[in-house]
């Protein structure tokens, strides 16, 4: 009987010692056949010609996201795997064509079922990745004044402070700050910094993020809990009007 062709997996991980772990660990198997990219992935040449003969490419978030600008993703499927739980993070790379989004830390098992279905023409999202998605697709949006009453927040002023800063009256600080602990579901300022900082939205590279919520791509809402989809729709209108939330 013919034995089936294995995976062809390309590990482009930035750090050398999860490209080891990951090329020991698949090399187990029966099901892959895993190269180590050994050159760096700034080259134009290695993204043509080395992620062609693969079938999915491991990368770290950066380096995929470069793979999916040089290439066709629906052709050449590459999956994130990354520390990187944020969901604005999250949410661009699958809008660039990431088909798969893992985080260091799972199992193997989850690791090995989610490159054969990214291999099948699937998206793979490990399980907290799953979570952080719905989360933001379920929040409402913040406006653009309490974003930048937010990132006043975040540096520590106070009400008075930002309204001196923001050129606002203290009481129409107070009410926007009252307004985002409620949108954040954060019992202080302290607890709605925080969440913002997890979900992304205070950091340099959401700054210049496509609002998420709205664009993911059909396959990646099928994964999620319904609920989650019916809060994207419902917030879909404002999505001119907003800062998106994690």
């Amino acid at each position: 009987m013919r034995q089936p062709e294995r995976i062809k997996i390309l590990i482009a991980h930035g750090d050398p010692l999860i490209s080891a772990g990951l090329a020991a660990t698949l090399g187990r198997s029966r099901d892959f056949e895993a190269v180590v990219c050994g050159l760096p992935l700034t080259s134009v040449h290695l993204t043509v010609a080395r992620v062609r003969i693969a079938d999915v490419v491991i990368a770290d978030y950066e380096s995929g996201l470069r793979l999916v600008a040089s290439v066709d993703p629906e052709r050449h499927r590459v999956m994130i795997l990354t520390h990187s739980d944020s969901e604005a993070k999250i949410c661009h790379a699958l809008e660039q064509g990431v088909r798969g989004y893992v985080l260091l830390g799972c199992s193997v098992q989850d690791l090995i079922d989610s490159l054969r279905s990214v291999h099948l023409g699937g998206i793979a999202l490990g399980p907290l990745v799953a979570s952080r998605i719905a989360d933001r697709m379920k929040q409402q949006a913040l406006t653009r004044r309490e974003g930048d009453i937010l990132r006043q927040m975040m540096l520590g002023l106070s009400n008075k402070g930002i309204a001196c800063r923001l050129a606002l009256a203290v009481g129409t600080v107070k009410t926007h700050v009252k307004s985002i602990l409620e949108k954040l579901n954060a019992a202080s300022r302290t607890e709605a910094v925080a969440i913002a900082q997890r979900r992304g939205i205070l950091r340099e590279e959401a700054e210049s993020l496509p609002r998420a919520g709205n664009m993911l791509p059909n396959a990646v809402r099928s994964l999620l809990p319904p609920a989650a989809k019916g809060a994207s729709r419902r917030h879909q209108g404002d999505a001119g009007t907003g800062v998106a939330l994690a």
